[in-house]
Order: C-alpha cells, then sequence, then structure tokens
C-alpha cells in the first residue's frame, strides 16, 4: 500500500484517496437528477402496478367502454365457435354445387338457393348489429353465399376471396382469423372480417370443407363508442393492430380520417399488451392518451382515450 505525504497533514492512503475521486465522479449532483426524474414524470403517467385492470380502467375512464367492446367481440367469437364445433346449419356444407356461370353472373350461388343457410345468416345479423354481413366460402376462397345478398354478394367486384389474409390465416390456423382493416369489394368501404373454418367433423383429422366469413360493423362499433363517451373534450378511437382506424368519436368533430396513429407511443405500448396513460404531442398540442389492447382472435384491436392538456 503506498502512502503520500502532503504538507501540513498526515500522509493519505492513495487507495482511499482514489476512491473517495471516484466516488464523487459517479454520483450527479441532486439538482441533476431531481430534472432528470421531474421529465420522467411528466412523460410517464404509468399506472400502479398493485391496482388491478378493472380499476386502472376506472381510473382512465375506460372501464365502461372497454366492457362493452368485449361483450360485442365476445359475442362474436362464440359464434364463430359454435360453426367450427357445427351446433349450427353452416356445418352442413356445401348444399347446392357451384358452377362458373353462378360465379360470374351472381358472385356465388342465386339468392333462392340454400334458404335455409341464408335465414340463419340474416338471424345473426338481426341479432348481432355488430356484424354488416355473414357469407361463407370454399376453402379456396370461392364465395359460396353472402347475407345481405345486395350489396355483399350482388354488388362485389369478385367471386374468390383467397387472396385476403383472412382467408389465409384461417386456412394455416385453422382457427378463427381477423383481418386489419381493409377495402371492403362490394362496398368500397373500409372493413374488417373475421373467418372461421368449417370442418366435415369434429374428429382431430376432419377436413376443412369451407369458410365463415363475418363483415364488423364500423357504424356499429362507432356508435357504441359515442354512447361511453361522457367528457365533450375527450377522443375515443378504436383501432386495428397496424394502427388505422376502425371507430373514431371526437366530439369536436375535428378528427382526420387520413391520420395515422402507429407512431403514437401509446399505440406500440397497447400493441405489446400494456395499458396506462402517457402525454404526447400530437399537431403541437400537448394530449393525455390513455391505452388499452383488446383481444380479438390472434391479433389486437387498440382503444385510445385522447384529451388536451389544459
Amino acid at each position: 500500500m503506498i502512502k503520500i505525504p502532503i504538507l501540513g497533514v498526515k500522509p493519505i492512503n492513495i487507495f482511499l484517496l482514489g476512491s473517495i475521486v471516484l466516488l464523487v465522479v459517479l454520483i450527479p449532483p441532486m439538482s441533476i437528477y431531481a430534472q432528470n426524474s421531474d421529465i420522467q414524470l411528466n412523460n410517464d403517467l404509468s399506472l400502479n402496478s398493485n391496482t388491478t385492470k378493472s380499476e386502472q380502467l376506472e381510473i382512465m375512464g375506460l372501464y365502461s367502454v372497454y366492457q362493452q367492446l368485449e361483450m360485442e367481440i365476445t359475442k362474436i367469437m362464440n359464434i364463430a365457435h359454435q360453426s367450427m364445433n357445427l351446433t349450427n346449419t353452416f356445418g352442413s356444407f356445401p348444399v347446392v354445387n357451384l358452377t362458373t356461370d353462378m360465379q360470374q353472373q351472381y358472385r356465388g350461388i342465386p339468392s333462392d338457393q340454400d334458404v335455409e343457410k341464408r335465414n340463419e345468416a340474416k338471424k345473426l345479423l338481426t341479432d348481432n348489429p355488430s356484424l354488416l354481413f355473414v357469407g361463407m366460402n370454399f376453402p379456396n376462397g370461392d364465395t359460396y353465399f353472402s347475407e345481405p345478398y345486395f350489396p355483399s354478394q350482388a354488388n362485389s367486384s369478385v367471386s374468390n376471396y383467397g387472396y385476403r389474409d383472412h382467408i389465409i390465416g384461417a386456412q394455416e390456423t385453422k382457427q378463427p382469423y381477423l383481418s386489419n382493416v381493409i377495402t371492403a369489394a362490394s362496398t368500397g368501404k373500409p372493413i374488417a372480417v373475421l373467418a372461421t373454418p368449417i370442418f366435415s367433423d369434429k374428429t382431430a383429422d376432419s377436413t376443412l370443407v369451407g369458410m365463415l366469413a363475418f363483415g364488423l360493423n364500423f357504424t356499429h362499433f362507432n356508435e357504441l363508442l359515442k354512447s361511453k363517451s361522457d367528457n365533450n373534450s375527450t377522443r375515443l378511437l378504436l383501432l386495428d393492430n397496424n394502427g388505422t382506424e376502425i371507430s373514431d368519436y371526437d366530439s369536436t368533430s375535428n378528427s382526420n380520417l387520413s391520420e395515422s396513429f402507429a407512431v403514437l407511443q401509446s399505440f406500440k405500448n397497447a400493441k405489446e399488451g400494456e395499458l396506462g396513460s402517457i402525454m404526447e404531442n400530437i399537431d403541437g398540442k400537448n394530449m393525455t392518451i390513455s391505452y388499452v389492447p383488446i383481444n380479438f382472435a390472434q391479433t389486437k384491436w387498440i382503444l385510445l382515450s385522447m384529451a388536451p392538456n389544459n
């Protein structure tokens, strides 16, 4: 151990002196630490991890709308699984042989064919306002029928949907598969479609015989957001897994339908399965954004609530 003499002072252990200098270098001044802490608090309003999910949603003001959305999605998924388990008439498929002439003229079977399945599809639409259309496709994507016949089937620009992600996904996974927002071939409007595989029977090695397709009614989801909004300055958004708008209730009526939300950190956090609230700058305005993911088939929808910081 080396000691060095300092005039008027007892010899100092050089190892001890070096340790003191190292500590001074590593520990920042208290004012700098406090400043960094303030920045973190101002930009991360994440909720206490000790609270339950329901409590967090209540704090964010999203409990009611989240509960209603989850209920709607559960109903849709229950219908899908009933079809997979052959507990409705969709399991006996097909009844009518689809011809090339039918595809060209009707984009599927005529409106007066396989009435039993068409009536069941109509009943599903009546009982479930979250559905815009109900259709059946062969495994290769050819349309068997779709209800309502007009415009869903009769006005469609194609008779085969084998190129669509929801058809491909249901074929590959053998499970219900939800598309992101796409453009409807019958109306040209944004839509999302849930495809459900239909098998020949309930055995493990049963053959895939068709697909049941549910078009989701964005207008219904928008009305749901509107009915659950209780703050005149709050904007409620429902997004797909790409950040594309499904429904948007903006009480100020200044929403921009061409907006992309995938760049928001709140969206990214929700996509990773998190829920919470943070502050973000949108168009030069500081906004508090609360976010929560909602599981739907193999993917997630994202619910955002935006409120300006006055």
